[in-house]
């Protein structure tokens, strides 16, 4: 089934009771097996298994890791290791995201000492596919200045930056405590005091701000990137980057989170 034939088997409420707030991203996240029918509260048991029997799961990720591994393969990494902010060990790239290092060898396998995603693996695969050049320039902008991001920008608010706040606001104190696990650094030269700048990858270094709510005024988080971001990500990864960001705060703040 794909996601325009389930969400016209949806209540189609867009009651924002569930994570995705509206039914067409509630429909291609249950297709992807992402979320499970059971989160839309508009839904009866009888519907719900319905639709179950004739909605056929794949799992896109592994399918999409086979693909980029074939397209790795193609890449002499000593040609691009400097590029993207790599070092070579042993004819493998060495790359560090979000504090924590992975190895891939030439055939695209991806390996790192402790538990590995299919998102980052996808992610440092695409990263390295990509093969960026050039410069950190040290000049923030927001997402929707990046080449492309206003296409995407109501995605990234909806799946990035608004889980993100809501993060925050729960519990600013354990959620700073995780960034800075991460090796990110707390920054005073943005107009908030809740600012940190973290390297998501290599050359893709982000600014993650916070403000508490005040008065009259919601509380707010933004990302935002420096300008040759685009270069080394299309904006849609970048959206998948910083949803992964996000996630990996929420595991960490479960008991039993690392």
């Amino acid at each position: 089934m794909q996601p325009v034939e389930l969400y016209k088997r949806l209540p189609r409420k867009n009651c924002g009771e569930c994570k995705q707030k509206l039914c067409m991203p509630f429909a291609l996240s249950v297709v992807k097996g992402e979320t499970n029918l059971s989160e839309c509260p508009y839904l009866t048991e009888e519907e719900r298994e319905a639709l179950r029997a004739e909605i056929t799961m794949s799992d896109w990720r592994e399918e999409l890791i086979v693909r980029l591994r074939e397209k790795v393969k193609g890449i002499r990494f000593s040609e691009i290791a400097g590029g993207i902010g790599s070092e070579m060990n042993d004819g493998r790239l060495v790359l560090k995201c979000m504090g924590r290092e992975f190895i891939i060898s030439p055939d695209g396998d991806v390996t790192t000492h402790g538990h590995i995603t299919p998102w980052i693996k996808i992610l440092l695969l695409h990263y390295i596919r990509t093969a960026g050049k050039g410069e950190i320039s040290g000049k923030w902008r927001s997402f929707s200045e990046l080449r492309g991001g206003m296409l995407k920008v109501t995605a990234f608010v909806r799946e990035c930056e608004e889980p993100l706040g809501r993060l925050f606001d729960r519990d600013l104190d354990r959620v700073a405590a995780v960034l800075e696990r991460m090796g990110a650094q707390r920054r005073k030269d943005f107009p908030t005091q809740n600012a940190w700048c973290l390297s998501l990858l290599p050359k893709i270094p982000a600014a993650i701000l916070y403000w508490p709510s005040e008065e009259d005024f919601p509380s707010k988080a933004k990302v935002i990137f420096d300008q040759t971001a685009d270069r080394f990500l299309d904006v849609e990864s970048l959206v998948f980057l910083v949803e992964g960001l996000v996630k990996n705060i929420e595991m960490q703040l479960k008991p039993g989170g690392a």
